[in-house]
């Protein structure tokens, strides 16, 4: 049996004076499959699984496949203003290819300054610099807990 759950959050860019303000949404795929694994050298047996991954997108540009958010990162950003490894390379090694991110708080503003570039297109004319409000971080968050919560729901009925 195939289950695909998918969720994106897009909020509305807003305008305040003279300031821009990013958005951000992250989506999390979740495939629920049945595989073949050995479970010794002579002896194996289907078994499910489940897989997953979060897609993250600013102003509705997809961040490259490579590009994996930590999320334990992502939400001490919300709580203090500093310099994170936000997002670490496909491999799971931080030195690999992953980079830093540093977050300012002002008022209701948060903004992040990225190392590079972090799109999946390359041909994208964009700055490093993002400005969220804090409303919005706070609602990505939320969608975020909900979300990673049903994927613990759907891990936790396999094993069941």
């Amino acid at each position: 049996m195939d289950f695909k759950y998918c969720k994106r959050d897009p909020f509305p860019e807003k305008q305040n004076d003279h300031l821009h303000y990013d958005t951000l949404s992250i989506e999390l795929q979740v495939e629920k499959k049945r595989v073949y694994r050995n479970i010794s050298k002579v002896k194996g047996k289907m078994v499910s699984v489940v897989d997953w991954k979060l897609l993250v997108y600013i102003n509705g540009n997809k961040l490259a496949h490579d590009e994996i958010l930590v999320v334990e990162e992502f939400f001490n950003t919300l709580l203090r203003p500093g310099i994170y490894p936000l997002f670490t390379c496909s491999c799971g090694i931080f030195g690999c290819g992953g980079y830093y991110v540093e977050v300012i708080h002002e008022g209701q503003n948060i903004t992040w300054r990225t190392e590079q570039i972090p799109f999946e297109d390359p041909q994208l004319k964009t700055q490093s610099t993002f400005v969220f409000t804090r409303h919005h971080m706070t609602e990505v968050a939320e969608s975020l807990r909900q979300d990673l919560a049903e994927l613990r729901h759907i891990t936790n009925a396999i094993i069941d």
